[in-house]
């Protein structure tokens, strides 16, 4: 029972390095869970700019379908309209003149329904007049081009998907409709050439709320209802988004990426399987698992030996010192530029207002958004866009004085901000401004893609434009937005009546 008792609780640094250990044990787990959170939300985030890509070529993909539709209709209307015989759309197929494999018929429709042309053989009898295209049409004067819901043709005996213009006679009167038919599958047919995994989702929906086209997997499907699928009430208020869907349509859970298209009333969607863009962090989750499993039974046999030997207390409590000293420095500076964040400005703010108070000098709150970073990041990815971020904050750091007050921070994203204390006038502060946005209007080199950008700068002066800090960081994000407005490229003071100078 003695040699219990020496073990467990001979004197209080036995307690305290139990403690510890528990400590340790905890801080660990927790740092595991957190890389692997934070692993999946870097898949999921990478899933999503990947989807949002491919929903872009998707969305140009059904775009250029529907524009060769439309321009082979209104090419069979004008022969129709100029000639006022119906046009020899055979004749056409057949010497080459309309050549696109993707239009599985064309015809031409007149007022009363009947068809009068056609680049197949009809049917005797065959009329469109109870058609949707056909009723949307007669009852819409406006030339655009009418993108019905899937119906089974009564030429084709097969489901299609009618692209209608409407012939309008010269006289103002409904002439009848040109009518081109395309396979519902055909707009999926994009799928081939992403790789969306097993259980990716393609998929065209029409604003009125019912697919024209869509593929899960291998499954192609067709006219349903899509009105209650997230994406497509998301769309009411964003016309674009990405997002992480719960089950829909089929109970795959999936990372989501769609697009309204410009021009035509239809929607793209893009996804891919949640499962399988986190597979990868998955698997290496049960490898964090066991060595944090292993690192624990290590510290519990580390902290026995420490209790039997004070002699380890050093060594620990430098460890620790250690750790706590590198967490310190992830919490107050920012991982990608090695920027202060916003925490560490704003002290360092606040000490540079005090020291001008003390010493009846001035100081400056600069607020800077870059101009043209999305669209390098979305013409050469966020590697390059990060690297672009790096160049710009050595950059920055060049411009202020060394000796100085002066702070150079990143807010997130393409927003930084710099402070500058020990100012003796407001031209000092100016002539920094106008050397920051010289440099950042300088070409830069991101691994052989040289791009420009520039910098919209919102500008506060303490104490002229107010003494209190959030107060001042908010007016110099104001006036950052007035220089955004005014141009860019350029520098606004925020003034003490609530405008912009």
């Amino acid at each position: 029972m003695g040699s219990e008792q020496r073990y467990a609780f001979n004197t209080p640094l036995c307690l305290a390095t139990a403690l510890l250990c528990l400590a340790v044990i905890g801080a660990i787990w927790l740092a595991v869970q957190q890389r692997i959170d934070s692993e999946l939300d870097q898949a999921v985030n990478a899933a999503m700019r990947a989807n949002s890509n491919l929903t872009i070529a998707f969305e140009q993909d059904i775009f250029r379908t529907l524009k060769a539709a439309e321009q082979v209709a209104a090419f069979a209307r004008e022969g129709y309209l100029r000639h006022g015989t119906p046009p020899d759309l055979r004749g056409w197929v057949k010497a080459g003149v309309i050549r696109e494999d993707m239009f599985t018929i064309i015809s031409v429709v007149d007022e009363q329904g009947a068809i009068i042309a056609s680049s197949q053989d009809t049917p005797p009898n065959v009329n469109y007049v109870d058609r949707d295209f056909f009723v949307a049409e007669r009852n819409n004067p406006v030339d655009t081009l009418f993108i019905s819901r899937p119906v089974l043709g009564r030429v084709s005996g097969q489901w299609r998907i009618p692209l209608s213009l409407r012939i309008t006679l010269p006289d103002r009167r409904f002439g009848g409709v040109v009518v081109v038919a395309i396979d519902p599958a055909y707009l999926t047919n994009f799928y081939r050439q992403a790789d969306l995994g097993a259980h990716g989702l393609l998929e065209v929906t029409g604003l009125d709320g019912y697919t024209r086209a869509r593929k899960t997997g291998d499954k192609v499907s067709f006219n349903e209802d899509a009105r209650k699928l997230p994406w497509f009430i998301r769309r009411a208020d964003q016309p674009t988004g990405n997002f992480v869907d719960g089950a829909d349509p089929d109970g795959v859970r999936r990372i989501i990426s769609y697009r309204t298209l410009g021009g035509y009333p239809l929607m793209a969607v893009v996804g891919t399987a949640y499962d399988e863009a986190v597979a990868p962090v998955l698997h290496r989750r049960t490898g964090y698992l066991l060595a944090a499993g292993a690192s624990s039974i290590l510290i519990l046999g580390f902290a026995a030996a420490l209790i039997l030997g004070i002699s380890r207390q050093r060594a620990i409590t430098l460890a620790l010192q250690a750790s706590e000293s590198r967490l310190t420095h992830a919490a107050r500076h920012d991982h990608l530029t090695g920027l202060p964040n916003r925490v560490l400005f704003q002290e360092r703010c606040l000490r540079a207002l005090e020291s001008a108070r003390r010493h009846g000098k001035q100081a400056a709150i600069l607020y800077l958004d870059l101009d043209g970073f999305k669209a390098v990041n979305d013409s050469y990815g966020h590697v390059t866009g990060d690297v672009l971020l790096q160049q710009v904050a050595q950059r920055l750091k060049r411009q202020v004085r060394a000796t100085s007050e002066d702070t150079v921070a990143r807010f997130g994203g393409d927003e930084f901000a710099i402070a500058l204390g020990g100012l003796q006038t407001q031209e000092e502060g100016e002539r920094i401004i106008r050397n920051v946005l010289h440099a950042l209007c300088q070409p830069f080199d991101l691994d052989g893609i040289e791009v420009r950008i520039s910098a919209s700068i919102g500008a506060v002066q303490y104490p002229l434009h107010g003494v209190d800090l959030d107060t001042l960081i908010g007016r110099a994000d104001t006036a950052m937005y007035a220089a955004k407005n005014a141009g860019k490229n350029q520098f606004v003071w925020w003034s003490a009546g609530g405008q912009v100078d």
